[in-house]
């Protein structure tokens, strides 16, 4: 398949799948006699991958490594630890955007108010 294909049925941009493939997220595709790019549904599965991972907000470099790890099932301990490991950083961006939105609930709340004690534009200059 193409690459407009590939992208219409995986969902991913073009462009993205470009940079993947640069990244070395895909491999190299292959080629046909005109030069366009040929893809394999074993490159919709690995795309399918690095979306589904893209999704839970892992970086590029582990997603690789994750990659890697699906051939090495007997090093499982350590795609469990990178799972962990990205659960915490979500954990902590749950409760600092909680905590944006406790503030922001505040200024919305504060009712009526004249120009000089606007809670909005007080509370946001420091």
């Amino acid at each position: 398949m193409k690459i407009r294909e590939l992208s219409t049925r995986s969902g991913v941009n073009a462009e993205t799948v470009r940079f993947y493939e640069k990244s070395g997220l895909l491999p190299p595709p292959q080629r046909a006699a005109n030069g366009y790019r040929v893809y394999d549904e074993a490159t919709l599965h690995a795309l399918a991958f690095i979306k589904s991972c893209r999704a839970l907000g892992f970086a590029l470099d582990d997603i690789r490594l994750l990659q890697r790890l699906k051939s090495q099932p007997a090093e499982h301990d350590r795609a469990d630890a990178l799972v962990a490991a990205q659960l915490q950083q979500v954990e902590e961006k749950i409760a600092q955007l909680m905590e944006i939105r406790a503030f922001l609930q505040t200024i919305v709340q504060a009712g009526a108010h004249d120009a000089e004690n606007c809670p909005a534009l007080g509370s946001l200059g420091g």
